[in-house]
């Protein structure tokens, strides 16, 4: 028993040595993040201000008698790249965050990031799939069905879209808290006749 205790101090203090001395790849990480925040936000904004400028064109120049579906279309495509467009200017706006060098704030960073990117692809397929619905609907003599068709293939391009960008950018984020997991994996124990040595590859 004694034996595992002092093994367990052992670890511990190697996690803590390798986070102490690892600041600088844990603030180029920090910064990494931020960086790809504001690239995806970026991306965002392009997508969404395509969907607002074609989407808008489509909506004002078609006639809602003659061509409903490219009215429908167009309507779904230019709200959609409004919202987009502005959720994606408020947050350049507001900045990134801090750049951090401490390992639990990298962290912690990183995870609430991942977790609001998880929350979007879930409801990005969420659209996709009212999408879809209301596609196959249109196949179902309802009235008005070109204009649910339209309705519906647009969802589902907003939301294989918005799957994309967000997935590019989840990616990225598991790949970087992999790194910083990995900094503290990476400390080893060493004795040496001097007393114990702690070693982190930088």
């Amino acid at each position: 028993m004694p034996h595992r205790l002092f093994a367990l101090a052992l670890l511990a203090l190697a996690a803590e040595a390798a986070v102490a001395q690892s600041g600088g790849a844990v603030e180029a990480l920090s910064q990494d993040l931020r960086a790809e925040q504001g690239a995806h936000l970026w991306r965002v904004g392009a997508w969404g201000l395509a969907n607002a400028l074609g989407g808008g064109a489509l909506y004002l120049f078609a006639d809602s008698e003659a061509d409903p579906w490219r009215r429908a279309f167009g309507m779904q495509a230019g709200a959609w790249g409004v919202i987009n467009t502005g959720i994606a200017v408020v947050g350049l706006v507001s900045g990134p965050g801090e750049v951090t060098a401490e390992w639990a704030e990298a962290v912690g960073a990183e995870n609430g990031y991942a977790d609001v990117l998880l929350v979007n692809l879930g409801l990005n397929v969420g659209y996709a799939a009212v999408g879809a619905t209301l596609w196959a609907a249109s196949g179902r003599g309802v009235a008005n069905s070109e204009a649910w068709r339209g309705h519906g293939q647009a969802l589902i391009l907003q939301g294989a879209g918005l799957l994309v960008l967000d997935g590019i950018a989840y990616v990225g984020t598991r790949a970087r808290l992999g790194a910083l997991v990995d900094i503290v994996g990476s400390a080893s124990v060493a004795v040496s006749p001097t007393g114990i040595d702690i070693v982190v590859p930088l």
